[in-house]
């Protein structure tokens, strides 16, 4: 199911430059097992996406899914939901630390704490989504479960024990002051934008941005949410909006089900009934 998963995305992929297609199939050439296309979709990611150097999500000439990164609002807020399992590691710091440093508007501690952690990040796109779309999930108690669930960050488990988040906020002139060297600093991801990942849904180019599957089936193509790419941005202390734990495992749904109902939206808010398949 998996599988089927990974390719039905690949076939499904309706915004992949011509450009950005060959450098792609250039990784696949050789490949003529499914474990071998698997393993060059992975080869392609780690060496063009993600990258110390401009990922070819963002590159001109390779065609990018644009968002008419000229035109959008300068003031308008985005958000992102970031893992600091990591970081916090690397830092040697605890999470209650950073936590009293937020409460406490602490921003010499917080600079620290981002400063190692801005020397670790690359450069890969960014996914994240509009703050007006999910006001909700923000102001709840259990905002990080709420916002794992609606942007379906099933990446962002809790089984053995809670993971520490960051809710990052920004606007749209924070990632355009940083992004100089390209023209379109946000795009629609595309199924190339990530490794082999069920839980991926390409959106059909009718449709503006991607499209979040949640980790719930959802009931209607009003409840789907928009997502996008965007370059790089150096953290800095005013942009951690909140700090929480992601507390709760999430119910793992059947995969079937999640992405024909998905796909079922999808249709009705682009108004394809041609687009993508059923898994039966």
């Amino acid at each position: 199911m998996r599988e089927r998963a990974c390719v039905d995305n690949i076939w499904f992929e309706e915004r992949v430059g011509a450009n950005r297609l060959a450098a792609y199939e250039a990784e696949l050439a050789a490949a003529t097992t499914s474990r071998a296309l698997r393993d060059g979709h992975s080869r392609y990611w780690k060496t063009f996406v993600v990258t110390d150097d401009v990922p070819h999500s963002f590159m001109d000439d390779m065609e990018p899914a644009d968002l008419g990164s000229a035109t959008l609002d300068e003031y308008q807020r985005i958000v992102r939901v970031e893992s600091l399992d990591r970081p916090l590691k690397s830092w040697g710091g605890d999470f209650e630390a950073l936590q009293n440093a937020l409460v406490n508007r602490d921003t010499a501690l917080l600079q620290g704490f981002l400063d190692v952690w801005n020397e670790a990040r690359d450069h890969r796109p960014a996914f994240a989504a509009w703050r007006d779309e999910v006001v909700a999930e923000t102001e709840a108690d259990d905002w990080a479960d709420r916002l794992r669930n609606r942007m379906g960050l099933a990446h962002f488990r809790a089984a053995m024990e809670p993971l520490p988040v960051a809710l990052m906020e920004y606007t749209v002139r924070d990632v355009k002051a940083e992004a100089a060297v390209v023209s379109a600093m946000f795009t629609s991801p595309t199924v190339l934008d990530t490794e082999p990942w069920p839980q991926f849904f390409p959106a059909p180019r009718d449709i503006p941005y991607g499209r979040a599957m949640a980790l719930a089936p959802i009931g209607d193509e009003n409840q789907l949410l928009a997502e996008m790419l965007h370059t790089r941005l150096t953290y800095k202390p005013h942009h951690i909006r909140k700090l929480g734990l992601i507390a709760a495992p999430y119910r793992e749904h059947d995969l079937r089900e999640l992405r024909n109902t998905h796909l079922l939206a999808l249709r009705i808010a682009s108004g394809r009934d041609d687009f993508g398949e059923e898994i039966p």
